[in-house]
């Protein structure tokens, strides 16, 4: 690539250097190194993600399957009316992700809100093979299991931001 393009960071086209403006899109460009935003683009910006930290997602898995190993597999044991079969174990599930969301996003520096929903993706899968596991009466179908377990992440997404909210007013 020859020094004197600016790539588009909206749509990634090469434009010339003298260009205020992407050929392609229309975005405003600015060479590397030159950001400047105006407060309204800097409002805009203030939740949005910068970047991807796979130790997060370690971190909300872990809290997740944590707090699920004791609440869905330990309670259980110990109290003999709590049994989260089915829609229950579902619904608790996704109390336990939200939360973790909230716990991720308010320790976690910067913003994080993608990492504890992939972490919530993958918390899923054991999740939903041990409540169909141990589902005797309150049986579900896997469509149900795989909604509920897609609600549950959508609502770990929600979980994350509120605990941004939480840090950013803490800080």
């Amino acid at each position: 690539m020859p020094a004197e393009e600016i790539i588009c960071t909206v749509c990634g086209f090469r434009n010339k250097p003298n260009l205020e403006r992407c050929t392609a899109c229309g975005a405003k460009l600015q060479p590397l190194g030159t950001v400047e935003l105006s407060a309204e683009e800097e409002m805009a910006r203030r939740h949005q993600q910068d970047t991807f930290e796979w130790k997060w997602v370690g971190v909300s898995v872990a809290i997740y399957l944590g707090l699920q190993a004791v609440i869905l597999g330990i309670l259980p044991l110990v109290i003999d009316q709590y049994d989260p079969q089915g829609l229950p174990g579902l619904l608790i599930s996704a109390a336990v992700w939200f939360v973790g969301g909230i716990v991720v996003g308010v320790l976690s520096p910067g913003k994080t809100f993608i990492e504890p929903a992939v972490g919530a993706l993958v918390a899923v899968v054991p999740t939903i093979l041990f409540l169909a596991h141990i589902a005797d009466v309150r049986q579900l179908s896997v469509a149900a299991y795989v909604v509920g377990g897609l609600l549950g992440v959508m609502v770990t997404l929600f979980g994350a931001f509120l605990g941004e909210k939480i840090q950013y007013s803490m800080g």
